[in-house]
């Protein structure tokens, strides 16, 4: 059996992570801090492009945390530390230059963290490497940062020092150095705006799973293959969740086959349950990752073929960029769960309900009702059964009749109006089963003539004015009645879990549907 991660590596870059994030956060409150104290307009506007690049490269941190898969938090001593420097830089006690200096020295701890944090994770994996990858974006802009505030520092310098302006060249040759970064940072930087679109975000979710099955196939090393499986484990899973929750709510009314798609996510989850349950030892765990590897690589390539051509034609780049926003805090928050380990272990069990709490439905045929695919089938045959009863007993009844020895129909014309109309609710079951969102008041009209058909059958047949046979079409009705009232009791049940949950996401600012 799969065991827990002690992953000390992994563990070990996400707390450097999540010190740059908590540094990025100082950085930002300096810019601003600078821009109000520089009277220099030219100074000062490059102050304020450097707060926009760092308001920037936080969003970018905030990703690289979310897609390395590890939540954590900055060290005690280190966040002290950062708390001092803040309050230094808003003391008055310093000076001008003397908190620029201050600035720029954190502005190489950046850098030289976010390198270190690279050549870490490309020992550590290649997952962790794809993971971090817009990290470029933040140690290539700080280095740029990094020339110019030297260049700050060397005018406000020579103004402190002597009262005069520096000598006009020192411009030129800050310019040069700025210009000469950003030419190096323009090859690498992976995004230049405030947040990735959706589909870029997926994109890099997708690159990473499959790098995480290519290194449990490539080793054989024992403990890698755990590693390698539980962080596989952890981000298909979370992703699956987050994803229902943002993408495939959005894209649900452009797309009829969301519940296949759906679907495929749950299969593979289970089936990641089925391999976390064997030893990494066991000469059955790799062939089954394989099998694995096959349902989420045919899960992506229908979601990349079919959903995001809907993200881009339906969405704009805003309401792209917002998703990712929404899609990135859904991950952060279920990283963050205190309970993950648990929660993961009940992934296969929810069945569409995003129900994370403990007792969920472990039942397999209650598993099986809940699945959307099981409803859709279910309305699928009953629009069948109605069209195959219809047509039998519109042009056969006289036949049944006689060989039940019952007497014929006096207005035959009535069976047959009956008849067509079991044809025409049976086409609404029908479009029912293409989308079991839609169309529920064709639901509710099916269970009031489903039961209303049983309770007129019923009834003659216990006054003997009708022959048994004919109740059979009653009870198929009855019994589907009562399957349709328990479907829309599940699916409001659903979303009020959702709703609910939509709601909690919003009060903390997290989800926005």
């Amino acid at each position: 059996m799969v065991m827990p991660l002690n992953a000390t590596n992994r563990g070990a870059i996400a707390i450097q992570l999540a010190e740059m994030r908590s540094l990025q956060q100082l950085l930002i409150s300096n810019d601003q801090c600078l821009i109000n104290l520089v009277n220099d307009d030219h100074i000062r506007r490059r102050l304020l492009k450097m707060l926009e690049d760092d308001q920037k490269n936080l969003g970018i941190l905030e990703t690289v945390i979310i897609q390395s898969g590890i939540q954590s938090q900055p060290k005690r001593s280190i966040q002290q530390q950062l708390e001092e420097i803040q309050t230094q830089m808003q003391d008055s006690k310093l000076s001008v230059f003397e908190k620029v200096f201050q600035h720029e020295l954190l502005k190489h701890r950046q850098t030289m963290t976010g390198l270190t944090i690279h050549k870490a994770a490309q020992l550590v994996g290649a997952d962790v490497e794809a993971a971090i990858a817009p990290i470029h974006t933040v140690n290539f802009e700080n280095r740029a940062h990094q020339e110019q505030l030297k260049g700050f520092l060397e005018i406000l310098g020579v103004r402190e020092l002597t009262g005069q302006e520096p000598d006009q060249g020192l411009w030129a040759r800050v310019e040069d150095a700025i210009a000469a970064l950003t030419g190096v940072a323009g090859s690498v930087i992976t995004r230049t705006d405030d947040e990735m679109s959706i589909r870029d975000l997926l994109l890099m979710d997708h690159t990473k799973s499959d790098i995480l099955f290519a290194e449990i196939l490539a080793t054989d090393d024992p403990e890698k293959i755990q590693e390698c499986f539980v962080q596989l484990y952890k981000d298909v899973s979370i992703h699956g969740l987050a994803e229902e929750q943002i993408v495939y709510h959005a894209a649900s009314p452009y797309y009829r086959a969301m519940p296949d798609i759906v679907e495929q996510t749950d299969e593979a989850i289970g089936m990641l349950d089925e391999v976390r349950s064997l030893d990494v030892r066991d000469p059955d765990f790799k062939s089954k990752v394989k099998q694995v590897r096959q349902a989420v690589r045919d899960h992506i390539n229908q979601e990349e073929k079919d959903i995001f051509p809907i993200l881009k034609h339906n969405f704009s780049p805003e309401q792209q960029k917002q998703m990712a926003t929404d899609f990135k805090a859904a991950k952060s928050k279920l990283q963050a769960h205190e309970q993950l380990p648990h929660l993961l272990q009940q992934t296969s069990d929810r069945n569409h309900n995003h129900q994370w709490e403990e007792g969920s439905i472990n039942n397999a045929m209650n598993n099986v009702m809940n699945s959307a695919m099981a409803w859709k089938r279910m309305f699928q045959v009953k629009a069948v059964i109605n069209w195959i009863e219809a047509i039998v007993f519109l042009f056969a009844d006289g036949w049944i009749r006689t060989a039940l020895n019952t007497e014929s129909l006096m207005n035959p014309e009535y069976n047959q109006l009956f008849y067509g109309f079991v044809i025409v609710i049976g086409i609404g079951y029908w479009w029912v089963g293409r989308d079991i969102s839609q169309n529920h008041d064709i639901v509710r009209l099916g269970i009031i003539g489903q039961s209303s058909v049983f309770a007129i059958l019923a009834y003659h047949t216990l006054l003997g004015k009708l022959h048994p046979f004919y109740l059979l079409s009653g009870v198929i009705d009855l019994t589907f009645a009562i399957l349709f009232i328990v479907f829309l009791s599940t699916y409001r049940d659903r979303n009020k879990t959702a709703q609910l949950k939509g709601n909690e996401f919003d009060r903390e600012g997290s989800l926005r549907y």
